[in-house]
């Protein structure tokens, strides 16, 4: 395992952990897929159970974009089993993902998942990763701050809209108060493009343009981010 915590852009390291559901090869058994690894600061506590019921109660829609859940924390796997069956005893909602067992703490500190907030306990860090095993985004939430589940899935819908079109995507989007649910076009490539520019698309100047997004692409986008 490498002791570099990843950075956006490069690949995900080399990792074998032992999970709820048996041994996993990171990235390499999530090949073809994308996969969000989690971490939360421990099982048994108030502000995680939330996440992790709603991270399950929407775990169809991860799958729908090709994209698996992975947990993980300092506590061991039969504290993860214990906490899983009390989810599904009281809350009535199967965990159908797997939770890393890191009781040394060596993913978490390889990761950067721990922080001077607390030295013994994982942040609420997400690491989005592509089907290519690239990191494409890292977030941190305090202890204290429940993640919002609907941005980690708008922002896997907005990076495969980038891949797949070659634009880039506005603040809020697809709700941008500006173009709405348009996708914004790359800036020119040479002086001589930007006369064009304007020509070609609509936009402010020619250096923010923007198109239309496909509608079935941005009713998908709405229905993830709960918005209308």
């Amino acid at each position: 395992m490498e002791n570099k915590m990843p950075l956006i852009g490069e690949k995900f390291p080399e990792m074998d952990v032992v999970t709820t559901q048996g041994a996993k090869k990171l990235p390499d058994d999530y090949s073809g897929k994308w996969f969000v690894l989690f971490s939360h600061p421990g099982d048994f506590t108030p502000v995680c159970t939330t996440e992790f019921f709603s991270f399950a109660q929407r775990s169809d829609e991860f799958k729908k974009l090709n994209t698996e859940l992975i947990g993980l924390s300092v506590d061991s796997k039969i504290s993860h089993m214990e906490w899983i069956n009390w989810i599904h005893d009281n809350l009535k909602i199967d965990i159908k993902f797997p939770i890393i067992a890191d009781p040394m703490g060596n993913v978490a500190r390889n990761l950067g998942m721990i922080h001077a907030e607390s030295a013994t306990s994982t942040v609420r860090a997400v690491f989005i990763v592509d089907n290519k095993s690239t990191v494409r985004a890292i977030l941190y939430y305090p202890l204290e701050i429940g993640r919002n589940i609907s941005e980690i899935l708008r922002m896997i819908k907005a990076l495969q809209m980038v891949d797949k079109f070659k634009i880039a995507t506005p603040a809020n989007w697809p709700n941008n108060e500006l173009i709405k649910s348009a996708f914004i076009n790359p800036p020119p490539a040479t002086m001589n493009d930007i006369p064009e520019r304007m020509k070609k698309y609509r936009g402010y100047a020619w250096w923010l343009t923007y198109q239309d997004a496909p509608e079935e692409e941005v009713k998908e986008a709405k229905n993830l981010s709960n918005t209308e």
